[in-house]
């Protein structure tokens, strides 16, 4: 009987490493490869989306074929951060985390440079209108565009950095397993992931705090922040040429 406990016992342990080994293989999904390709597609989807005209019916499957791309890379990203953190592999979220936000940066910020040229010019028109019925024609259309497009805006960006929510929230679990985390902190990291810039600061944060990480990665979120107030600047300058 003791033998055969023995045996048992011996037997649950190769099958342990042989789960950890597949384990460790999946969470050693290539990131670089996958980030590259997720920024592909999604560039590549914006651009056939603007040249929709010029390239005719073709465009449409490349959309298409563009759209189903980034989800499937992002489906493969998402997968090899969950099994990451089951081995508490905090290296593979962490460079999966600023890969994607690094990637993502130009077209978001590019996104939110327009909309808020949008907003604010919106405003600007309805405040300087002289006629009644022109003010309340623009009120009722940016009420409209509130209501209808903000959430589609919202929706669309929440999407896009799924692979980072997914890889800060592996973190923040990671952590607060290793270092006694508190509940309120984990919550409150979690939030400020919700407002740009800010999140990508927090994240650094947590990176040299507790990981005792960060000196490349605070270098390049000084070069980011640079390109960013660049993209912004460039976007304002397109948008008030295009509208003389």
């Amino acid at each position: 009987m003791d033998f055969e406990q023995k045996d048992n016992v011996e037997v649950k342990e190769i099958l342990d490493d042989m789960n950890s080994d597949v384990q460790v293989k999946k969470s050693k999904l290539p990131i670089i490869l996958l980030a590259l390709l997720y920024g592909t597609a999604l560039y590549g989807f914006v651009f056939s989306i603007i040249e929709n005209n010029r390239f005719g019916g073709s465009a449409t499957v490349v959309v298409f074929a563009l759209f189903i791309m980034i989800f499937v890379v992002m489906i493969l990203q998402i997968r090899g951060v969950l099994s990451a953190t089951k081995i508490e592999d905090i290296d593979y979220c962490l460079n999966t985390y600023f890969l994607y936000k690094y990637i993502t940066a130009p077209f978001i910020c590019g996104c939110g440079g327009i909309l808020f040229y949008i907003v604010f010019k919106w405003i600007s028109m309805t405040i300087n209108s002289n006629h009644q019925l022109v003010t309340s024609i623009l009120i009722f259309l940016f009420i409209a565009f509130i209501v209808v497009i903000v959430p589609c805006i919202l929706v669309s960006y929440a999407l896009i950095g799924l692979p980072c929510t997914v890889a800060v929230n592996c973190m923040l679990d990671i952590t607060r397993k290793k270092y006694g985390m508190s509940f309120v902190i984990r919550m409150t990291h979690f939030f400020l992931q919700l407002i740009p810039i800010v999140n990508i600061i927090d994240a650094l944060y947590i990176s040299i705090k507790y990981w005792k990480k960060g000196m490349v990665l605070a270098i390049l979120t000084v070069v980011y922040s640079y390109i960013t107030m660049a993209i912004l600047a460039f976007t304002y300058l397109v948008i008030k040429s295009l509208g003389r």
